[in-house]
């Protein structure tokens, strides 16, 4: 590797570490994963159904759904990867009552590394929601992260309009079919920067009231002579993705349809 390259890649993991984003290992920076046939497949479907909805909804009729969770990184990737470099991407971000300053500061980390225009409200999920349908009336369609393992998500259609009295928006689930293990095999072989809360024994986040390290990862370290906790990755069982969650929160977007 050439000199200024290696400068360049310590001022990197320098600038990663300051804004409180996961680092990757170092030699994992220019390691390869190779998607298998199963998740590339899934991932053509995502992208065909992004581009059926850019082709039939105008730029700014279409908004991301962006909390800073694992599955929207994903998805905000791939949106991004996906639009014209002149349309802008814009998103949306609820601020829940309690949350993480690390998710807060990987939320304003990805604004600068994706340059996306993220339209912030705080408070209930649904107020906030009409608040934002209100002050841009031209908005029709929002990309959702959710997958058919998260709750009341499992009847989900690829695009389903809102109901039971939200704003009317069509809403678009590219990761419906996504697993817990092919999310994190995406974020690994992009070597995506993601919330470093996922490296402390987090697996699925919320507000802080809601959310606890996950006993599943819980393990001896015999180096260190204690218990410790492994990164969200690594947990095997992805029923326990959310054994760290209490469920009695806000509404979602997707949630609602199933009520």
């Amino acid at each position: 590797m050439k000199l200024a390259s290696r400068i360049w890649l310590g001022v990197w993991l320098q600038h990663l570490k300051f804004r409180r984003l996961h680092v990757p290992p170092a030699e994992s920076l220019m390691e390869k994963t190779i998607l298998s046939a199963e998740l590339r497949d899934k991932l053509e479907h995502s992208q065909g159904l992004i581009k059926h909805a850019m082709a039939s909804y105008k730029p700014d009729e279409l908004m991301l759904c962006f909390n800073g969770g694992k599955d929207c990184t994903v998805l905000l990737d791939i949106v991004a990867k996906m639009k014209p470099p002149s349309v802008p991407l814009r998103a949306v971000y609820v601020k829940s009552h309690d949350p993480f300053e690390e998710m807060e500061c990987f939320i304003d980390a990805s604004v600068q590394r994706y340059g996306m225009e993220l339209l912030r409200y705080e408070g209930v999920l649904k107020v906030a929601i009409e608040q934002m349908v209100q002050e841009n009336p031209q908005l029709k369609a929002i990309f959702l992260g959710c997958r058919r393992s998260d709750p009341t998500c499992l009847k989900l259609a690829d695009m389903m309009p809102c109901d039971n009295g939200w704003p009317s928006l069509m809403r678009i689930f590219p990761l419906l079919d996504w697993s817990y293990h092919d999310i994190w095999t995406y974020v690994r072989a992009h070597e995506l920067p993601y919330c470093s809360l996922y490296d402390q024994g987090y697996t699925s986040l919320g507000d802080r009231s809601s959310t606890r390290l996950n006993p599943s990862l819980l393990v001896y370290d015999e180096s260190q002579g204690k218990l410790t906790y492994r990164a969200a990755y690594e947990l095997k069982d992805s029923r326990l993705e959310r054994a760290n969650r209490d469920e009695h929160g806000q509404k979602s977007v997707a949630k609602e349809k199933n009520e």
